[in-house]
């Protein structure tokens, strides 16, 4: 019987789900880096005992005990543990369930992932989410949890060969719903810009996350900052400016990168090829997303989408494990 975690040479990682399920959940304290790699599951971290350094595309995260990281599907990313510790993973196969408008919609909001920091995270929001996890948790052990603690990272090796109580999966994904709803609804709290930073006028502007909610959903259509603006109801020049102050980027770099993130999950789908994903997700053409892609992610797309977890990873970023 192999182990649900199998680690090549490159400790690459694998997704092994329950058995007749498409959920894994499983405690790590391995004390090792996991290099570049993708997959259509969503992946929650939850450091319990030391904190994880986590890179999804360009961004570095510094996961502390208590936070929670929520990585979007089809999300490159590389996990670096500073030093041995508990973790708490969750992954579920959302593949089958992007194509609903909603859940498509707050991917592409929360991509490539958000941090939820218990220490600036508003209580009540916090509280709720974790609710969200035990219950996630308690579901999928429940059937094991009699027999061996469930901080024993040994529970990985039987649990993913015990089925789950009849409609279990379906209440599990019912919780990973409302998870994602209520950070969706949420957003500001954990992108872009330190709230706390932005000046008191815009640090809950509805107008602009009315903008980002527009682009969003029309960002396969030729958007310009003109027609934003006029859309917002600014001047191109102060909409730039508070744009940038809102989300941390400019307004052509949020929308690219919104097609790019779309892009990601498009890879996944082997029957499109690389021309007809640039075309769906909005570039003027096939040369623009390939430069585009690969300045944001690193790798062209031919490459990312071998980079799936059913094909061999590339070596660590050294770049990347030094950064602190």
């Amino acid at each position: 019987m192999k182990s649900p975690l199998e680690l090549t040479a490159n400790a690459k990682e694998k997704v092994y789900h329950k058995i007749n399920t498409n959920l894994r959940v499983f405690m790590n304290n391995l004390h090792a880096d996991f290099p570049p790699h993708w997959h259509t599951d969503i992946e929650m971290i939850i450091p319990k005992d030391a904190p994880y350094k986590v890179v999804c595309g360009n961004q570095v995260y510094n996961v502390e005990v208590g936070d929670i990281l929520f990585i979007c599907p089809a999300v490159l990313h590389e996990i670096f543990s500073p030093k041995p510790g508990l973790r708490l993973y969750i992954q579920a196969d959302f593949s089958g369930i992007i194509t609903l408008k909603e859940i498509e919609k707050a991917f592409r909001m929360m991509s490539p992932a958000i941090h939820i920091r218990k220490k600036t995270c508003p209580h009540n929001i916090y509280r709720q989410l974790f609710t969200y996890v035990d219950t996630i948790t308690r579901l999928y052990f429940a059937s094991d949890s009699n027999t061996q603690p469930l901080d024993d990272p040994d529970i990985d090796k039987s649990i993913p060969f015990i089925e789950l109580e009849p409609y279990d999966e379906l209440e599990i994904y019912t919780v990973l719903m409302r998870f994602i709803a209520l950070c969706a609804k949420n957003i500001s709290l954990f992108q872009g810009t330190n709230s706390s930073s932005r000046s008191p006028m815009f640090k809950n502007s509805i107008s602009l996350s009315e903008v980002c909610t527009y682009i969003s959903e029309h960002f396969t259509e030729a958007l310009s900052l003109e027609s934003i603006s006029a859309f917002a109801g600014f001047s191109k020049y102060h909409f730039e400016r508070i744009f940038r102050e809102y989300t941390g980027v400019t307004f052509y770099q949020y929308l690219q990168q919104t097609r790019i993130n779309y892009a990601q999950t498009l890879l996944s789908n082997p029957e499109l090829s690389i021309t007809d994903i640039s075309d769906q997700a909005g570039f003027a053409s096939c040369t623009a997303f390939t430069r585009a892609f690969k300045k944001s992610t690193g790798y062209p797309p031919s490459q990312f989408r071998m980079l799936n977890e059913e094909h061999h990873p590339l070596s660590i970023n050294k770049h990347y494990a030094d950064v602190i």
